[in-house]
């Protein structure tokens, strides 16, 4: 896609137009005081165009990307018009003020808290309401706009490969460096470009092989930015290569809240899932698979649409799955799968969406308060036994889920010697899921909790050693496909956190991914490349030849060795303004769009502990290539659809509290 910035009416003593926006990855080293779409300001907007000297919104939803030095309450003022209703005014998220109708132009003064960094200024508003906005001041109302590049300052773009052009005026010397990924890190070229003697315009080539940042400085004199154009590459799909003769059976089975790293086939060193380890060896093993929401029914949302959250809305507690989406048991039921759904965890529900195309919904309670013989094995075999040759099942266990212990007939325990621990002790335990900072938690408590854990997935894992037998009795093994998965992990105090919903660290982000294609695909082996679960539904679209445009990527390409190894994973939280997870490569970046915080990891060096200063440059070019990310979704058409929760029946209310969601 070419992006294009359109020259406008520069302050006085200015040569040149400067751009009037460029895209949202543009990160600045300098306090921005000015949004005006005149005077030689520059700011990065979505959901607005301008019309002569104003702003105007052209979404429900529109916003400002204001930069600052450093986080400190400020005033700020908006001059406006409105007509229409009252319009909500918002930054960050977290707070809001009503900006009132006014026919003429006036100016609203606030105070509000800005972060370091980037500011999202926010408005939203009803479709038919008119919403002008010519000015934002932080300060006096009477500043004047400067040049975009003071001496010592510099902007940060981020850049796809592809080729483009730069264009700045005025007259010193910049400082012109380039960061492209390599390898595990990145590697870098500078260089310094000045005027001619008698030219006030300076035009830089932009040509980026893999994703890079390009940073300018000004390190003489004072510029404007004045055009940007960019053409990314098309990105190259890898063919797998691989035909279907037949139709194969597709089972999925879920383990929530299952952290990867507890499993035997991803290094655990406790015997937790012998029947899952030797399924592996028939199978593909994704070590590197995130989920794209650490809560459920978002996560699940995405496996069944391919889509990522910030694309089906489903992003909080009370949302609901649009049924303008298309989802998997749809799109198998058109290719004439009969479908069931099995689950034993509320947040997959009728009452939640998950139903359209699904043939057969059986809920299933936990063992322990089920009727006797009830379990999700048991509902599976009893479908599968009048299912016809061509069928879809999705079976869904809540365990390891906290507070979830095992069944009390289950032998296995990791508390050897002592008493099994009962649901309202681990209930209890992991209560308070953070603490204060430099309080840490009682370690007896914690291998308490970590034993009922394993304990708990050592229950899936043979009730999948189950469903993994039935289906070679049943002679439908060696050609189906079979995909082990984990909605979201679980923190286990790794970070002195417990649990998952409202964090996003690599422990609760990483999660087990384990697919058996049918034997004819012959594909077997473990894959490093970084997968998301995303992936799941384009890939199982790829048997059948298609390949369908959804956010997620084809894992055969993986699995083949054809991916790049450029790939990254971007996870978020379920609170309302959002804390993601990135991962690319051997990094794991998070930041909250509320406060603005960040934090690196390196996951091979020290995953536990945060990277210091010497890795900034790595912090800045992930946290451009997220804003990249980031930018595809936040006008994106659509809005949430919501359930009130006091409509559900009385025992999912009573699930969500028991699984701490109320």
């Amino acid at each position: 896609m070419l992006v294009l910035l359109i020259p406008l009416l520069l302050s006085p003593g200015c040569s040149q137009s400067p751009s009037r926006e460029l895209p949202p990855t543009l990160l600045w080293n300098k306090d921005q005081n000015l949004i005006s779409p005149i005077g030689g300001t520059m700011n990065v907007w979505e959901g607005f165009h301008i019309d002569k000297d104003v702003f105007v919104a052209d979404r429900d939803t529109s916003q400002f990307i204001l930069w600052r030095n450093r986080e400190e309450k400020v005033p700020l003022s908006i001059e406006y018009s409105l007509q229409g209703r009252k319009v909500e005014f918002s930054v960050n998220v977290r707070k809001s003020r009503l900006l009132p109708p006014t026919a003429l132009y006036k100016w609203k003064k606030f105070n509000f808290q800005l972060s370091r960094g980037m500011n999202f200024l926010q408005f939203s508003k009803k479709s038919k309401d008119k919403l002008s906005v010519r000015t934002i001041v932080i300060g006096p109302i009477t500043q004047q706009a400067t040049r975009h590049l003071q001496p010592g300052e510099s902007f940060s773009l981020f850049h796809l490969p592809g080729r483009g052009r730069l264009e700045l005026s005025g007259r010193g010397k910049l400082e012109i460096r380039e960061q492209q990924s390599k390898g595990k890190t990145l590697s870098t070229k500078t260089r310094t470009v000045k005027n001619g003697w008698f030219s006030r315009k300076i035009s830089l080539p932009i040509e980026f092989s893999r994703p890079g940042l390009l940073t300018v400085t000004s390190k003489k004199g004072a510029f404007n930015i004045n055009t940007y154009a960019y053409t990314p590459t098309p990105a190259k799909k890898a063919k797998p290569g691989i035909a279907i003769k037949h139709r194969p059976n597709i089972y999925i089975v879920l383990s929530d809240a299952c952290q990867a790293s507890h499993l035997g086939t991803y290094g655990y060193p406790r015997k937790t899932s012998p029947q899952l380890d030797a399924f592996a060896a028939d199978a593909v093993v994704y070590e590197n698979a995130y989920t794209n929401a650490v809560f459920t029914r978002s996560s699940v949302a995405t496996i069944f649409t391919g889509l990522y959250p910030d694309r089906h809305k489903v992003r909080l507690l009370q949302a609901l799955l649009p049924k303008r989406l298309l989802i998997l048991p749809e799109y198998l039921q058109a290719k004439g799968y009969k479908n069931c759904v099995i689950t034993s965890a509320f947040a997959i529900s009728p009452h939640f969406g998950f139903t359209q195309g699904v043939d057969d919904f059986f809920w299933v309670p936990e063992k322990d308060w089920a009727p006797k013989g009830m379990s999700i094995f048991n509902r599976f075999r009893s479908w599968l036994a009048k299912a016809p040759p061509v069928h879809f099942a999705y079976m869904h266990f809540i365990h390891p889920h906290f507070p979830k212990v095992p069944p009390k007939d289950f032998p296995v325990s990791f508390r050897p010697g002592l008493e099994k621990t009962p649901q309202e002790r681990m209930a209890k335990l992991v209560k308070k899921k953070q603490l204060p900072a430099g309080v840490r938690r009682n370690p007896g408590e914690v291998q308490e909790i970590i034993d009922v854990y394993d304990s708990s997935i050592a229950w899936v894992d043979s009730e999948f050693g189950k469903i993994v037998s039935l289906l070679k009795q049943n002679k439908l093994y060696d050609q189906s496909m079979i995909v082990f998965l984990a909605d979201h992990g679980e923190a286990l105090s790794e970070h002195n956190v417990l649990g998952h919903g409202n964090n996003v660290y690599e422990e609760t982000a990483r999660v087990p991914l384990i697919v058996k294609y049918p034997k004819e695909m012959d594909l077997k082996g473990r894959v490093r490349t970084v997968t998301e679960l995303a992936d799941v539904f384009p890939t199982i679209a790829s048997l059948f030849g298609q390949e369908l445009e959804l956010d997620g990527s084809n894992m055969l390409a993986d699995a083949l060795g054809a991916a790049s190894d450029d790939r990254m994973a971007v996870s978020r939280t379920l609170n309302i303004c959002g804390q993601y997870g990135l991962r690319w490569k051997n990094w794991y970046y998070m930041i909250d769009l509320g406060s603005n915080d960040d934090q690196l990891f390196s996951l091979y060096e020290n995953p536990l502990r945060e990277c210091g200063a010497h890795h900034a440059e790595i912090k800045t070019f992930l946290k451009a290539r997220f804003l990249a990310w980031l930018s595809r979704f936040r006008n994106g058409s659509g809005q949430a659809a919501e359930i009130a929760l006091k409509n559900l029946p009385a025992g999912e209310i009573e699930e969500m509290k028991t699984l701490g969601y109320l």
